[in-house]
């Protein structure tokens, strides 16, 4: 290869010029399909949103449900997640990325046929919870696939698809919310995770998983079919199984936990999925129909839940060129806080501030412009910067079980706040509630000015030597 770099270079012409060209088509269409199980994720995290309003309507099945009912319908799912988070972990490593995929589409499909003609609440609390758990586990599937099937020069791109297929599949729920009954809703859901598994059947495993799996043959088949027949796949194997020989790593001694290159970035891992929950983007997206129709907002709640739907995902497209611009830590203390004041003014609406003011038309869209400027902020920084710090700040050797703590307690976290959230609009009110979770947004934004590291355009050699430099001082 050194020779024919210098070749390259001597008749003007970079080394990659002289390699056969790889096919993106079928890289794109192998993570198009994976990414469809995302977008699947974004429509069961969100379903609560516009269905629990629905099922209040007069001749639904449960036109009488209570509201602990519908923080049970919202949050089991994250419940689910977590079980999923772990269980896939064991799952993806022994049987495979697609295999883990495929497994779940039965259990996904099945579970949102349970909610769509579920005939008491039970029926529909093991739909929502069977569901989490297959989106837990394509948590895990999906990104991993993702990332082992794609070459490094779109290998960012396609990784930033997860969190825009989420978000598109949050708009996709709330959008038909505006016009279907919840059992209808449901079975939208199931149409995607159809159509999913239906295009999953025809691309191949991760390449890097059967190499591991001494699966040579498929691997080398699989790698054509991702790169075309002119791609050099012997070349291919043997880059994988080097990477695979340079990463095996010993066991972890639980002395090692101790130096500050390790607790150091894992507090700060967990810090950062604490500070994503705590500003109330999990119970704030699930209830947001209900959220919009006790602010008392002009425009109608479903379709106010659509454009701040819409909104998360042009705001989502963003961030991915801004993460690389600005630096995280200056978006991530930016996030926290325009956060803080859209959910301060957001709260003092609720107080009834508005009664104190002139009757001009504009104030009752004051819900949808805090709640949008929220949406904004999070997605621009507290929501994408934990998925891409977390990987960057610890040590490969600890990477995998940091970064599955660090679900678990994102899933927990969400379940949690889903579930209180009633208890807390109750005790403290609307406006309690916000500024609850200002107060944490503004606490996030503390920690991303006076703790948090920036890690632009660092090595992950330098970023691990800065902890322990840190320490030393």
């Amino acid at each position: 290869l050194s020779n024919t770099k210098v070749f390259a270079n001597a008749m003007g012409k970079s080394a990659e010029t002289l390699l056969p060209a790889v096919s993106l088509t079928n890289i794109r269409l192998a993570a198009a399909s994976a990414l469809l199980y995302a977008v699947v994720l974004g429509v069961i995290t969100s379903y609560s949103a516009p269905a629990t309003a629905d099922m209040k309507r007069p001749g639904s099945r449960f036109s009488d449900v209570t509201p602990d009912e519908i923080t049970w319908i919202g949050s089991l799912p994250n419940l689910g997640c977590l079980f999923g988070n772990l269980i896939a972990g064991y799952a993806t490593h022994e049987f495979g990325r697609k295999t883990v995929m495929m497994f779940v589409s039965i259990f996904y499909l099945t579970s949102w046929l349970m909610v769509a003609y579920a005939p008491s609440m039970m029926w529909m609390y093991c739909g929502r919870l069977i569901g989490g758990i297959c989106a837990g586990a394509c948590c895990v599937a999906v990104p991993t696939y993702i990332i082992e099937i794609a070459p490094t020069k779109i290998r960012g791109q396609l990784a930033s698809g997860f969190q825009i297929a989420y978000t598109i599949g949050v708009l996709y729920v709330m959008g038909l919310g505006i016009f279907l009954r919840w059992s209808w809703l449901a079975i939208s859901g199931a149409v995607i995770v159809a159509c999913a598994s239906c295009l999953m059947v025809f691309m191949p495993e991760s390449p890097p998983w059967l190499v591991r799996a001494s699966r040579p043959l498929e691997a080398e088949n699989g790698l054509r079919f991702l790169k075309g027949s002119s791609t050099d796949t012997q070349r291919e194997l043997q880059s994988i199984m080097d990477n695979i020989a340079e990463n095996k790593e010993e066991g972890i001694r639980l002395e090692e936990l101790l130096h500050p290159e390790i607790y150091k970035p894992t507090a700060i891992a967990l810090a950062l999925m604490f500070f994503q929950q705590a500003c109330g983007i999990s119970p704030l997206m699930t209830y947001t129909v209900e959220i919009f129709h006790s602010a008392g907002s002009s425009i109608d709640p479903a379709v106010a839940a659509t454009i701040v739907a819409l909104v998360q995902v042009i705001a989502t497209v963003l961030s991915g060129s801004l993460m690389d611009r600005s630096g995280r830590r200056c978006l991530f203390v930016t996030s926290g806080s325009i956060m803080f004041i859209s959910l301060a003014v957001l709260g003092s609406y609720s107080f009834k501030l508005n009664q104190y003011l002139v009757s001009y038309h504009f104030v009752g869209y004051i819900p949808l412009i805090s709640f949008a400027t929220y949406i904004i902020a999070f997605s621009l920084g507290n929501g994408p910067i934990p998925y891409v710090m977390i990987p960057e700040i610890v040590p490969i050797k600890f990477r995998s079980p940091v970064v599955a703590a660090a679900g678990v307690l994102c899933s927990l976290l969400a379940f949690v706040f889903n579930k209180i959230f009633e208890d807390m609009r109750q005790g403290l009110g609307d406006y309690g509630v916000y500024w609850t979770y200002s107060f944490f947004s503004l606490i996030s934004a503390l920690f991303g000015f006076f703790i948090l590291p920036e890690t632009k355009g660092l090595t992950m050699r330098q970023i691990s030597k800065s902890f322990s430099h840190s320490e030393k001082k």
